[in-house]
């Protein structure tokens, strides 16, 4: 894998650039959303929750019909949290963030999230918000971030030899923890700009799953 400064901005620009017809949807792809880091703009973590959601809600199955809205409840919960790591210098305390957000989708929504959902709304905010312009100024914030995990980083990961680990949005605290460390065993550093890379390959694979499986 090419995880050359060419390749990452290639990678990036991908990500954030909505053309007819791709399906991107939410407000940093409607222009309602500037892709700018200011660390004292609350909308802005908002809106990043709120994406992360978007990229994970077909997996939130029975909660449609229910008024979610993300200027209150978990998702504001969270994105005031996240804010928070960044502006007070708070611990990177990513299984909190996450228990957090399962215990108020149950408080406001009556909604049993699981911690495979949880971490891709958490990671995926992440994702959005260091591909704002000026969120560099934060590299040591996002050097603790961990990799959203979908369909396509998991098809890497099989990819380097490791069992292949289906239904994202299905794992438990423990199934989440095992492939997060051999995430970063593999990659070491830099996990947000190499996942840009990886995701952009993967996306458009094929991935034979008869070998090594793994739930």
């Amino acid at each position: 894998m090419n995880y050359s400064a060419k390749a990452i901005k290639t990678a990036k620009d991908s990500f954030i650039r909505k053309v007819p017809g791709d399906g991107k949807k939410g407000p940093f792809y409607n222009c309602t959303q500037p892709w700018e880091f200011i660390v004292d703009d609350e909308e802005l973590f908002r809106n990043a929750v709120w994406q992360g959601y978007l990229d994970a809600s077909r997996t939130f199955s029975g909660i449609k019909g229910k008024k979610t809205d993300r200027n209150c409840g978990a998702f504001k919960k969270l994105a005031d949290a996240i804010r928070s790591y960044f502006e007070k210098n708070d611990d990177f305390n990513h299984k909190k963030w996450c228990e957090d957000f399962i215990s108020d989708m149950k408080e406001f929504y009556d909604y049993d999230a699981r911690y495979g959902q949880a971490q891709k709304v958490v990671n995926m905010a992440f994702k959005y918000l260091y591909c704002c312009e000026g969120a560099e100024k934060y590299k040591d914030k996002f050097d603790k971030c961990h990799m959203p995990l979908d369909q396509y980083t998991l098809a890497w990961l099989f990819s380097e030899g490791e069992p292949y680990y289906q239904e994202w949005s299905w794992f438990d605290y423990d199934t989440y923890k095992e492939v997060n460390d051999r995430i970063r065993e593999i990659l070491k550093t830099d996990i947000l700009d190499k996942e840009l890379v990886i995701w952009e390959s993967y996306k458009g694979r094929i991935v034979n799953l008869k070998t090594k499986y793994k739930k």
